[in-house]
């Protein structure tokens, strides 16, 4: 399994973009990010409680019941979750998870964990890429 994740939007833009990608094996997970250098081996509860969260099927439920909102709203984070199972199937998952129109209460606990998490790495990918300027 495989999940990648991408942050756009907000008051500053595109200075505040962020790509990761959480790649899982045998022994865990390791999240990574290209082009910040960023990288952190996931705690085994940490790799375990995302991949229970990144369920493909409420993946694929949540986006069909968001599908009627606005596409892209100003100075609001957007998030892009994609997640690759075993099979080679892909699911996708795009939100809004700041402010006002914050989708985080439309979609169940499992997913909103999964979106936290990725709230949080996206920030710390960025603290990360503005020490290093």
């Amino acid at each position: 399994m495989q999940i990648k994740f991408a942050r756009s939007g907000g008051f500053a833009g595109a200075a505040t973009n962020i790509e990761g990608t959480v790649a899982f094996d045998q022994k865990g997970a390791r999240v990574t990010s290209d082009a910040s250098r960023y990288h952190r081996e996931l705690t085994v509860q940490e790799a375990a409680q995302l991949r229970a969260a990144a369920d493909p099927s409420r993946l694929s439920k949540v986006q069909s019941e968001l599908s009627s909102r606005p596409k892209q709203v100003r100075d609001v984070y957007q998030y892009d979750v994609t997640v690759a199972t075993q099979d080679g199937k892909i699911h996708k998952l795009t939100l809004n998870a700041d402010g006002e129109l914050d989708e985080l209460s439309k979609i169940s606990a499992d997913l909103s964990t999964l979106v936290r998490w990725i709230q949080q790495e996206s920030q710390a990918i960025w603290l990360h890429r503005a020490s290093k300027r």
